[in-house]
């Protein structure tokens, strides 16, 4: 289990948040990311597969009134040709978003509610902060990021 006040003293020991996260494999940095949005009183599913015509996944589908937000996390580190390796990734998150549409069709009661966000969450500042319709967040903004997510919308 991620202990999120764990995190939170080493950061205000003066730690980056990048720092701390680091040192964790990608299924923690996808579960640490998963409890702040929890802690933003989201409805959250990890790791959420769902099938249209093939199987899909997202790391984190998280509900909160009408505001469904498609998260992909993305740990890698820094280096060259990071961009074009966000843009892909973008664009693959954006056609699991055009299924994950289709699969809530079935149920028209909440497809009818829902508005999908794509987000990726990197655990490091990138070059980029939106591409076509999706934001990307570095990990040590996403708690402000949250707190003003409605004006984003």
């Amino acid at each position: 289990m991620i202990d999120l006040e764990e995190i939170k003293t080493e950061v205000l020991k003066g730690k980056p948040i990048e720092e701390v996260l680091e040192k964790f494999d990608w299924k923690k940095f996808e579960t640490t990311v998963a409890e702040v949005f929890r802690k933003h009183n989201f409805l959250v599913k990890q790791n959420f597969w769902f099938k249209t015509r093939k199987r899909y996944e997202i790391d984190i589908l998280a509900i909160r009134q009408n505001s469904c937000l498609c998260v992909d996390c993305k740990e890698w580190s820094r280096g060259r040709y990071k961009k074009t390796g966000l843009k892909y990734a973008v664009k693959q998150l954006g056609k699991r978003i055009d299924e994950v549409k289709k699969f809530f069709k079935k149920n028209p009661i909440v497809s009818q509610k829902l508005k999908f966000y794509p987000i990726l969450v990197t655990l490091f500042e990138e070059e980029l902060i939106k591409e076509d319709k999706s934001f990307i967040v570095p990990v040590s903004k996403l708690n402000s990021f949250l707190c003003e997510f409605e004006t984003y919308t």
